[in-house]
């Protein structure tokens, strides 16, 4: 079994076994976020792969090829492990932030708010901008809220009225901090990117060097 072969089935068997614990713990929710993350990075890591500057990709191609047009299997096999890393690195990059971002929503989750409650929140706010928390107790939110964080913390009614004043008063920061975030994830992930084109481009260079000097010391010959 090649290592291309075992770090794939690796990655398949980790997979299955998150989704059959979120499954088998009832927790739908972070299964479907689950998956949703798994395919949208997989969509990412192919259109970020696939459409790099032509120039690169044509420079990539042209190094499978000996000075006489020839196809050395070597060079392709070389050119092939160097685009394998390039998804490598960018897999690596967005679980990254998947993982740093999943931790942020879990916590948030079990100490501060019910993300099942996201969508009433949203609709809330569409029914109503100018008066927030009224559409809020009209969609029964703040019930909501109080049964989670009765079960969830044992906490006294004051206690709940409190964090719930505190919570919805706080809501447009934290939408702020939230969208912060999102800019910061993708200036992060932007950034390993150009850096990751930077060593591909490095690496096909130097390669280029070093086959145009091996066709021209055999033409010599």
């Amino acid at each position: 079994m090649t290592a291309d072969m075992r770090f794939a089935l690796t990655r398949l068997l980790l997979t299955v076994s998150a989704i059959a614990l979120l499954l088998s713990l009832g927790l739908g929710f972070w299964f479907m976020l689950l998956v949703t993350q798994i395919i949208a990075i997989s969509v990412c890591v192919e259109v970020m792969t696939q459409r790099m500057p032509p120039k690169l990709l044509n420079a990539s191609r042209d190094n499978c090829r000996r000075m006489d047009g020839t196809l050395s299997g070597r060079r392709s096999a070389r050119e092939q492990r160097a685009l394998r890393k390039v998804r490598s690195d960018l897999w690596a990059i967005f679980l990254t932030a998947a993982l740093v971002g999943s931790g942020l929503l879990v916590a948030i989750d079990t100490c501060l708010f019910p993300l099942k409650l996201t969508g009433d929140v949203a609709a809330a706010f569409q029914d109503s901008p100018n008066d927030f928390k009224t559409a809020l107790r009209n969609r029964s939110v703040d019930e909501k809220f109080f049964r989670w964080s009765r079960s969830s913390h044992r906490s006294t009614n004051s206690q709940i009225r409190q964090q719930t004043e505190n919570l919805w008063g706080a809501a447009p920061i934290m939408a702020g901090l939230a969208a912060a975030g999102v800019v910061a994830c993708l200036a992060l992930i932007r950034f390993s990117y150009l850096r990751t084109l930077r060593e591909f481009q490095s690496g096909v260079s130097a390669r280029t060097s070093e086959y145009l000097n091996l066709d021209l010391g055999r033409l010599e010959r």
